[in-house]
């Protein structure tokens, strides 16, 4: 069966080819309790599993940890792998592979529980004039009546809510930005400007509305930008560059969030040179560095091919990545580099959710499971659902979209999903079809 599967992931490695690839892997312990670390192969056709590998007895250190993921670049093939994705461990940091995971979880779970309190204010406060709750106060012991007495003034302090709901403006943004880079697929032609619209919007709803955290605007953008400065690659910047959709004049006339006029990628200093960073480290030699700085000049200010207005127009409604394959032949090395940069992701995200599929293969009931066997089993089930995205019956018919239906009784109807459904249904709009689909699920 593994070897049927694997077969039928030849097109999908052929596309490694042209689009190349980013190695993912994170770490995990089974219901054994031994510690595995994964290896997700990931662009523009999705995450490819490839194997997993127990440490018993191997101290995780920067040494074997290279070891790990070089092994994993060499059966890919070197001139394939764009970037290797880990998380921010301290030994992965010294591995040598660079960290560009967002710290998320503690944040998102902060926003989301201030979300949710907001939702059961009315609740709350019906909670505490009933008499099963006085009563309960009245013969709880004295340290247990002061804390209920506490949780009453709390919820009775209009300051208290007004408190959440400026809160709670103030970091939407992060945490949208939060679920953008959480989420799986390409979004390195996207991060940059994600970004920049996540900082224009604090500013907008920290010092253009009635934010009484306004006084902080400037504390909390130095604390996002020292963030940004961490997390930031040469690749981040290069994405920006080569999406032809941020040269739009359209695009370009409209006002960023938080007033800002949009500038055109090739007039930021800070984007050039991470460009220019950026061409120096994919280039093997300096004539195709400098091939790659002219053909970038020939791309942005619209020479030759790229001045037809149907292409400028095209640039807009296409994929990125479409648009390239189709329109790249005036500048064939930026094409190819353009192809492979916009297929790849920005964080470890596949391989985390991976786990979720290895913990419900290799469970308490089937805790006997070899290290062999149960990587086999979930290398079929991962990549099997990968190849059904790519069939008909995936995008029409009774089984469309079979891997998100909150009603379907699949694997992924799991908790890796209903985390996917905390990050889908947070919008304001979104609340009452959050609730709807829990109620099915439970």
């Amino acid at each position: 069966m593994c070897e049927r599967c694997g077969k039928e992931l030849d097109p999908v490695k052929d596309m490694w080819l042209t689009q190349g690839v980013s190695v993912i892997s994170d770490g995990w312990s089974n219901v054994k309790n031994e510690p595995l670390i994964n290896v997700i192969a990931q662009n523009s056709r999705g995450a490819t599993f490839m194997y997993a590998e127990a440490f018993s007895g191997i101290e995780k250190t920067r040494v074997e940890i290279a070891k790990f993921l070089r092994q994993a670049i060499e059966e890919i093939g070197p001139s394939s792998v764009i970037q290797v994705v880990t998380d921010n461990a301290a030994n992965c940091k010294a591995a040598g592979w660079e960290t560009q995971k967002v710290a998320q979880t503690r944040f998102a779970s902060h926003y989301i529980l201030l979300k949710r309190l907001t939702e059961c204010r009315e609740a709350l406060a019906t909670t505490i004039v009933v008499n099963s709750w006085q009563e309960w106060v009245n013969k709880a012991d004295e340290h247990t009546r002061g804390l209920a007495n506490k949780v009453e003034d709390t919820i009775k302090d209009e300051h208290f809510w007004d408190d959440i709901v400026h809160i709670l403006a103030v970091t939407k943004p992060v945490f949208y930005m939060v679920k953008f880079c959480d989420g799986e697929g390409s979004k390195m032609a996207k991060i940059y400007e994600r970004m920049d619209n996540m900082i224009g919007e604090i500013k907008e709803d920290m010092t253009m509305r009635d934010n009484k955290f306004s006084m902080y605007y400037n504390k909390v953008e130095e604390i996002v930008l020292e963030r940004w400065d961490k997390m930031t690659i040469p690749l981040y910047y290069l994405g920006f560059a080569l999406n032809p959709k941020y040269y739009d004049k359209h695009y370009l006339a409209k006002l960023a969030p938080g007033g800002m006029k949009r500038n055109p990628p090739n007039k930021d200093r800070e984007v050039i040179v991470g460009v220019l960073k950026a061409f120096e480290k994919i280039s093997e030699s300096e004539e195709e560095e400098k091939r790659l700085r002219e053909q970038f000049g020939t791309f942005h200010m619209n020479k030759g091919i790229y001045s037809l207005a149907e292409i400028q127009a095209d640039a807009v409604t296409m994929d990125a990545i479409d648009w390239w394959a189709t329109y790249g032949a005036e500048t064939p090395d930026l094409a190819d580099v353009a192809k492979r940069i916009l297929s790849q992701p920005i964080s470890s995200s596949s391989a985390e959710r991976n786990w979720s599929t290895y913990s419900h293969i290799h469970s308490i009931k089937r805790n006997r499971l070899n290290g062999p066997r149960a990587d086999k089993l979930v290398y079929i089930h991962s990549n099997i659902r990968l190849l059904s995205r790519f069939s008909e019956s995936y995008k029409v018919g009774p089984n469309k979209k079979w891997d998100i239906n909150p009603e379907s009784d699949h694997i992924e109807c799991s908790s890796a999903r209903l985390e996917e459904m905390v990050w889908e249904n947070l919008d304001d709009e979104g609340v009452e079809n959050e609730r709807g689909k829990r109620k099915r699920i439970n």
